[in-house]
């Protein structure tokens, strides 16, 4: 067992379960194929999109088996076929997505397994076919030496990703120091980091498989630090990343990575949030355009195009993870402002911690973007057993932001 909060013997019915679901979707698709060649039409829905949507249901259920084979402690060449053919699903999908997450988990263990460089190449183009914009993609497809060369300063998801560019620029002065930055990042930062995909006690579920963070353990091989501190972390897949040690991989300076000035582009952002003024006192000003436009389309929109709209962007579909999950929730018209949180949140703006863990271990991750003024610490107050913090103008005197409370820290 390398993840021992998973429960051996349901992992496995699992495992064989989700084997012969996608061995009836493989036939059902090769079945709709025929019926398209013979212009048979059977259901409501176009014989295509059917095929696109059990291609999906497969990766999905390939993803899952591959965090728990490897979670149960199966030999590492058993994932090898499930990854390839998880590629070939997800190049079946249609216009569907599946997200940041799942390409940043893929690429990285096409790294890791050492697959052929055009498996590398297929995964690229997904990344460009999902418009998805990520400094550690960027990072991982440039040091396969595929010849992608987009290298772009910014992070699909700030929290805890940006984080990985500390470790990435230690690497190219001292692999020592480079190492200590990422036994920090794993032990303290990266779990903690999706929290607001409800990560925290998802062990505590029928179904858990484990957590694995890939695409550390393929930067620890591209930059060859020592993760021999990491061999036990429950989620740093450490027999992955010394599975095959034959790839080379191309040399690339941080320092090439287009990361923007905020302090020098600030007055390109839309410095009113005109729906609700007095949240610019607490929301720095690189976000009042998105927040001013969240706003407005929560209050106008119908549930089911906001939710549509804000899946991704926020990742509402992390947190309620069907429609009419958020439907329900939204009943009551009331959820404006967590909202909100989970949207700076997300962005990086906000801490979010479990209300176990102390605030001074995590104090000096959260950052200032008030440039030079004088900052407290406030606590959004949310009715769940998350605690979410950001660093606001000492000046700021804003008690509630919609059905949120506010209170000062310190």
């Amino acid at each position: 067992m390398r993840d021992n909060l998973c429960m051996e013997k349901e992992s496995r019915e699992g495992i064989e379960y989700n084997e012969e679901f996608i061995d009836e979707n493989r036939e059902d698709i090769k079945n709709l194929k025929e019926d398209i060649k013979n212009n048979i039409q059977r259901s409501p829905k176009d014989n295509k999109s059917i095929i696109e949507a059990r291609h999906l249901r497969n990766y999905i259920y390939i993803m899952e088996n591959i965090r728990a084979k490897y979670s149960i402690g199966q030999n590492i060449n058993t994932l090898e076929e499930d990854f390839i053919n998880s590629i070939s699903d997800l190049e079946n999908i249609g216009n569907r997505e599946v997200g940041y997450l799942n390409l940043l988990w893929m690429i990285s263990l096409g790294i890791l397994l050492e697959t052929d460089k055009e498996n590398i190449i297929r995964l690229s183009k997904l990344v460009d076919k999902e418009n998805i914009e990520d400094a550690v993609i960027d990072y991982l497809l440039c040091a396969s030496d595929i010849g992608w060369n987009k290298v772009r300063g910014v992070y699909d998801k700030e929290n805890p990703y940006s984080k990985t560019k500390e470790i990435i620029e230690l690497a190219e002065k001292d692999k020592s120091e480079a190492s200590k930055r990422m036994q920090k990042y794993m032990e303290k930062e990266w779990f903690k980091g999706h929290y607001d995909y409800g990560w925290k006690n998802a062990h505590k579920e029928p179904g858990y498989v484990g957590f694995w963070s890939f695409e550390t353990a393929a930067l620890a091989k591209i930059l060859g630090i020592d993760d021999a501190s990491l061999k036990e972390n429950n989620h740093y897949p450490y027999d992955l990343a010394h599975y095959k040690d034959t790839m080379k991989f191309k040399q690339i300076s941080i320092s090439k990575f287009k990361y923007e000035d905020e302090s020098k582009n600030e007055d390109v952002f839309n410095k009113r949030i005109e729906n609700n003024y007095k949240l610019e006192k607490i929301i720095p000003i690189k976000w009042h355009s998105f927040i001013n436009e969240l706003i407005h389309d929560y209050q106008e929109l119908p549930n089911s195009r906001f939710y549509e709209k804000y899946k991704k962007i926020i990742g509402l579909d992390q947190i309620w993870f069907l429609f009419d999950e958020y439907q329900k929730e939204n009943q009551g018209r009331n959820l404006l402002g967590s909202l909100i949180v989970f949207a700076m949140t997300r962005e990086g703006y906000i801490l979010q911690l479990d209300y176990k863990e102390d605030l001074e271990d995590y104090y000096s991750n959260i950052k200032n973007y008030w440039n030079n003024s004088e900052t407290k610490l406030i606590r959004f107050v949310l009715d769940n057993d998350q605690n979410y913090y950001a660093l606001v103008p000492k000046d700021a005197d804003v008690e509630k932001m919609y059905e949120v409370d506010i209170v000062d820290v310190k």
